[in-house]
């Protein structure tokens, strides 16, 4: 691997893939720790693991995170009709461009059809899998959007992907410019569980990891993120009942964004060779903020 200049060199890599497309991906922790790859939410990006004091808690357990904005994200080239099962190998590609046989995978919220996808496909290359607050089935099935305060995004997508592409463009610089440490006056307004909202209240930097993750996101127009918006209301391309590899759940029973009762309790009753962790009091976003040293703890161990 080549070596790097400056930290900001560490959050702008690319590599090429065989088709001729860019990966983008930024690198966290240190170079010789233990390999990870971290997947993203949606939508947001490869800078999004720095919002969660990433960085720090990498370096402090000697692990080697690479994050890596998916197709059409951040620094990633758009990929007409990309699905689920095309990411494993990006990955696998990606790792070998780093030199990687083996390597850990973490995904995210929206990523966990990624997560599985490479669990399913890339088995023999993974030395952990973990899953946070993420999705276990399609939004189409029943029950799966009951409760999700933020789905009209989704549900646009569903209709047509540019529709929630238009939506992107017209929100792009709002977002951009608006103030990082000004919240709505309650969860409700925030469209958020009260876990989350107590947390980033108290905690002003999650707010603004998870605007600037989403900013740059669509750094290229938000056509990507639109058309992978309505991949989650399809077929996966996988059943959870064939995925061998083991796989570490970690949800919030109060998660409104991927509510516990259809996805966190769904992957624990599905997925063949599972570790579950559940939060009676966590919410989507203070998990991941509360709990990420000891999830990369134990990918790591």
């Amino acid at each position: 691997m080549n070596a790097h200049s400056s930290e900001q060199d560490r959050s702008k890599q690319t590599a090429q893939l065989p088709d001729g497309r860019t990966i983008g991906y930024a690198e966290y922790g240190t170079e010789q720790g233990k390999p990870l790859f971290y997947f993203h939410g949606w939508p947001s990006s490869r800078i999004e693991f720095a919002g969660y004091k990433g960085d720090e808690i990498a370096r402090r357990l000697n692990v080697h995170v690479i994050a890596v904005d998916r197709p059409g994200f951040g620094l990633s080239s758009y990929q007409p009709h990309h699905r689920f099962l095309d990411w494993p190998k990006d990955i696998a590609c990606l790792a070998d461009h780093l030199g990687l046989q083996r390597f850990a995978i973490l995904g995210y919220s929206a990523s966990s059809p990624y997560t599985l996808a490479c669990a399913y496909a890339l088995a023999d290359r993974l030395t952990a899998v973990g899953v946070v607050s993420g999705l276990a089935q399609p939004l189409s099935a029943p029950g799966a959007t009951k409760g999700m305060p933020t789905i009209m995004l989704w549900t646009t997508a569903r209709i047509h992907p540019r529709l929630t592409w238009l939506m992107f463009n017209m929100m792009k610089g709002s977002i951009a410019n608006a103030p990082r440490d000004q919240l709505p006056q309650s969860a409700k307004q925030a469209m958020m569980a009260e876990a989350d909202f107590e947390f980033i209240k108290h905690h002003p930097y999650a707010m603004a990891a998870n605007m600037d993750g989403g900013v740059e996101a669509l750094r290229q127009g938000g056509l990507g993120p639109a058309e992978a918006a309505a991949l989650y209301w399809k077929p996966w391309g996988f059943q959870l009942e064939d995925i061998q590899a083991k796989v570490h759940i970690w949800h919030g029973e109060d998660d409104l964004n991927a509510p516990f009762a259809a996805h966190g309790k769904i992957l624990a009753e599905r997925l063949p060779n599972v570790a579950p962790k559940f939060f009676p009091d966590e919410g989507h976003v203070s998990l991941i903020h509360k709990h990420l040293e000891a999830i990369i703890l134990q990918l790591a161990s």
